[in-house]
Formats: C-alpha cells, structure tokens, sequence
C-alpha cells in the first residue's frame, strides 16, 4: 500500500511511525509526505500552478534525496493507492479556508493519480501555547477541538471526500489518560503523540481492530538526539486510546 500526504510539519509528525509500525505486523504500508512548514491547502495549489520545487520529501519517515522537488515529482514517486489532504494548523478550525484550493487541487491531481482522497483531521494545540482565535496560557483548546471537528466535517460534506483520519480525536482522547503531556513544542507532536497516531493511521488502514505490537520498537526517527522512544510498556494503552478514537469517529466514515 503506498500513501501520500500532501501536508505539512502535522503530516510528518502524523506518518513517522506508520511504516515501522506496519511493518512490525507484517502489513507493507510505504507513506510518503510532501512536506512544507506550516503549508496551508492554497500555498499546495499555488504550487501545483507554478510547479515550484518547494518540498522536502519524506518516504516512511526520513527524508530522502528527492529534494527539494515539486508536487509533481512527489506525485509520480509511486502509484499510489490513498492520499491525503490536511490544512495548516491554525486554520484548521475554519472550513472557509480549504475552499476553493481544495476542490481545484482535488480537481486536476486526478490527472496523475487514482488514489483515493481522505481528509486528515489534525490535533488542537497544547493549553501552554496561544492562537490569536483561542486566547495564550491557557488558550480555550477545546474550542479548538470542536471547531476542528465542525470544519473537517464541513470540508468533507464539500468537498465530497467521504473518510476522515481522526487524528486529532485520538490526541484529545489521550489528553484525558496523559494531560497535555502529547506535543513537544505546543503543537507539534512529541514520540508518545507520533506513535499514537502511527498505531492509529495502521488501523485505519488495515482495518484491523487489535494490533499486537510486541516486535514494534520505535527508532531512527526522532526529532532531537536525546528524546526517548515511547516505553513498550505504553502500546497497549496508545492501541487501546486509537481504537476508540476510530470508533466515536464511526469508524471510517464521519458524516454517514
């Protein structure tokens, strides 16, 4: 199965793991990012008009030699069988803001792919860290929460892509088990929240319900040299908090 993630910092921290950890079950799922910081769904379009080489590109993980490159490089990388769309973090509340980029994008990729699209609903930032909409210290993050449930909804029913990867779901979930203690810098994700969502977007994917997870140990990828993987230890609640965040998301499709 090969992926691709026209996205941004959230789709790596989203995709770090996904390889390792499938591969750890036997499952071969390769998953590709084409990565700008901070990329909003316009500047994608933007780049696809201009072919501008304005990404780095990530294969299971890692960086590679394909960089920086153009959207259309990353899109003849494989043939592949699912990509996915996601807005910048600080518009993703706001379903005005995918439109009409997205629809437009959607539109003419179809000329180099026959994935099928999916929305990546990403995660509300940490209560230490401040959005001009949500306040600073704390900031009202499950405001946020519940815009980005509301706007990812909204761009599905709009945009007609029907399947929703409930990232952000499984980080408010873990929240309640573990506090704020998911990001590393207020908004990106630390190793406990990418091995979350790792486990999370193997099952979403493999439709599998149970993962046994007893030959994943998480290395190579982490995002400083001192940060400690995830213990062995905390799997099968991360499995456990994934699960149910694909479940209150009625599993794979959010809107019915």
């Amino acid at each position: 199965m090969n992926i691709l993630c026209v996205g941004n910092s959230f789709a790596v921290d989203a995709a770090t793991y996904v390889h390792q950890i499938a591969e750890s079950i036997g499952e071969d799922i390769n998953i590709h990012v084409l990565y700008i910081p901070g990329c909003p769904i316009n500047l994608h379009w933007k780049n696809y008009l201009s072919k501008d080489k304005a990404y780095e590109f990530y294969v299971n993980g890692d960086k590679t030699p394909l960089m920086y490159c153009d959207i259309f490089e990353g899109l003849e990388y494989k043939k592949y069988d699912y990509v996915t769309f996601q807005q910048r973090s600080g518009d993703s509340g706001d379903a005005s803001t995918f439109f009409p980029e997205l629809t437009l994008l959607m539109d003419n990729l179809r000329e180099h792919t026959k994935g099928k699209y999916l929305l990546h609903k990403t995660w509300s930032y940490a209560k230490c860290f401040s959005h001009d909409k949500y306040g600073h210290n704390p900031m009202n993050q499950k405001a946020m929460d519940i815009d980005i449930e509301n706007a990812y909804i909204q761009a599905s029913k709009q945009s007609g892509i029907k399947y929703i990867i409930p990232s952000g779901e499984a980080i408010k979930l873990a929240r309640q088990i573990y506090g704020d203690d998911l990001n590393r810098d207020g908004y990106h994700l630390n190793e406990r929240g990418r091995t979350l969502i790792g486990i999370l977007w193997v099952m979403y994917f493999t439709r599998k319900k149970n993962l046994l997870l007893d030959n994943f140990s998480p290395s190579g990828y982490t995002y400083d040299e001192v940060t400690s993987p995830v213990e062995k230890k905390e799997i099968p609640e991360l499995i456990r908090i994934a699960k149910e965040a694909l479940k209150n998301n009625k599993g794979y499709n959010l809107h019915g």
